[in-house]
């Protein structure tokens, strides 16, 4: 059961609590006649179940401080977690904190006494990095209007370190996260899903990536949108790279080798071009990447230092733009008759190719009636000859077994084995060569080879 109050343990902490030279005016308030300060949403009153434990065995050891209000209130200026746990002591029915201890401020102006309110809550406990961010903003602000009004001598920065207690280095950062980050962001950090080290991080990044690399630590940026991409290209073919490009090869060469040595996006003076007028709405900014490679990022017309989405072009990528401009006309009239002058010599080559062809599917289709060179009939074995154009002979033995059962246009055997003899009767290679190595003058198995073999060799003798 709580203590209660006495005149002893209030006139205790008079002097204590009291400014230097000042003596404190403690006064006993209804704690239903103080309402809290609207300004102190900056902190959060958190669990208090501590705290009112404490204050239900041992009392309130501190009064609170407070600000005459309208209607006879008064509102607090600190010890809002002390009020709390008392005015919830009294909803359980707990006696003894009706009325409170409390020091009457009079109010000195809309900053100071948020100035106040702030130096009261900055040390008293461990603050969550939120708090610490409202209350960095809040008591920032506060001191730029007092600055302005010239009330405020010395830094700014030095004052905040002062009743805070933070460094420069964590003002700072303050500053940029403020400064630099998304609401998102921000708003994450207040409550609580990221650390103040991660959203540093983010003021750092571009806008556009600050929520992905707050979720993740990882952001990529997104690409440019196809409007962009397109305007970015026709300026790119028309102006910036204009005179380069008008002096490729679009006829014999492609897309992945048309700039080769032709091209260097390093000549490409950087531009910006204003979309803001068309679906884009944005600045286009465009700029050599590296000697192959142009950078294109749309960025904010609000802030140019801002870019939205970023996406790089290679010469594979201006290709089909650059060739509708730029193609000779008379070097491609050109390279069509050539191209139609091998097409036609093609398909001249693969007619007579055909014609040998045909006559040597003839000859194996007759291949039961070429010469006999052996029967081993006790095997199986066939062995047959034909006499070749350089005065050699071709060998080819068949499985009597693997003969086909029906008519086969072409060649009768599913398998054959064959070898080449030259005019002297010695092993040759395939080709009839005398001189070949030894591998490629073995037996061989041919398969649908055979028929070329031959062709090629009426070729030959035809054409001898």
């Amino acid at each position: 059961m709580s203590k209660g109050f006495s005149i002893n343990d209030i006139l205790g902490n008079t002097k204590a609590n009291a400014p230097a030279g000042q003596k404190m005016q403690v006064v006993m308030l209804p704690a239903a006649d103080i309402e809290p300060n609207p300004e102190n949403s900056i902190y959060e009153i958190g669990d208090v179940s501590m705290l009112k434990a404490d204050i239900a065995e041992r009392g309130l050891r501190s009064p609170l401080e407070v600000l005459p209000a309208k209607g006879g209130r008064y509102m607090l200026i600190a010890g809002h977690r002390r009020w709390t746990a008392c005015r919830a002591l009294t909803a359980e029915g707990v006696a003894g904190f009706e009325v409170l201890p409390c020091v009457i401020r009079q109010s000195q102006g809309e900053d100071d006494d948020l100035i106040a309110l702030i130096t009261s809550n900055a040390t008293a406990r461990e603050l969550t990095d939120g708090e610490r961010l409202r209350q960095y903003r809040a008591l920032k602000q506060a001191l730029e209007r007092k600055k302005a009004a010239g009330a405020l001598d010395g830094r700014i920065r030095d004052e905040m370190s002062r009743i805070t207690g933070d460094g420069a280095g964590t003002l700072g950062r303050f500053n940029a996260i403020l400064n630099n980050c998304t609401a998102e962001v921000v708003e994450m950090l207040e409550k609580g899903e990221i650390t103040m080290t991660r959203a540093y991080e983010c003021s750092k990044l571009y806008k556009v990536q600050q929520a992905e690399y707050a979720k993740n630590k990882y952001a990529s940026m997104p690409p440019i949108t196809d409007m962009a991409r397109r305007a970015a290209i026709k300026y790119l073919v028309e102006c910036g790279l204009a005179d380069q490009l008008k002096k490729l090869d679009y006829v014999r060469k492609s897309e992945w080798n048309y700039a080769d040595h032709g091209l260097d996006v390093r000549k490409l003076e950087p531009v910006t071009l204003d979309l803001t007028e068309s679906e884009t709405d944005a600045l286009l900014r465009i700029e050599p990447a590296d000697s192959r490679v142009v950078r294109v990022q749309m960025r904010d017309p609000a802030d140019t230092d801002e870019v939205l989405a970023e996406s790089l072009l290679y010469p594979r990528d201006f290709f089909d733009a650059a060739k509708r401009l730029y193609i000779n006309k008379d070097d491609l009239a050109a390279y069509k008759a050539e191209v139609k002058g091998r097409r036609d010599q093609e398909r001249a080559r693969q007619e007579e190719a055909g014609k040998w062809q045909a006559l040597a599917r003839q000859e194996l289709e007759a291949f039961d009636s070429w010469p006999l060179v052996t029967r081993l009939k006790d095997l199986g074995l066939t062995i047959r000859e034909r006499k070749m154009a350089d005065g050699g002979r071709l060998i080819i033995a068949v499985d009597d077994l693997a003969r086909f059962s029906g008519h086969v246009d072409s060649f009768q055997y599913r398998e054959c084995f064959a070898v080449r003899l030259g005019p002297n009767g010695e092993r040759a290679g395939r080709d009839g060569d005398v001189n070949a190595l030894d591998w490629y003058k073995r037996w061989y198995s041919t398969g649908a080879g055979i028929e070329n073999y031959i062709a090629e060799d009426i070729e030959r003798s035809e054409k001898k």
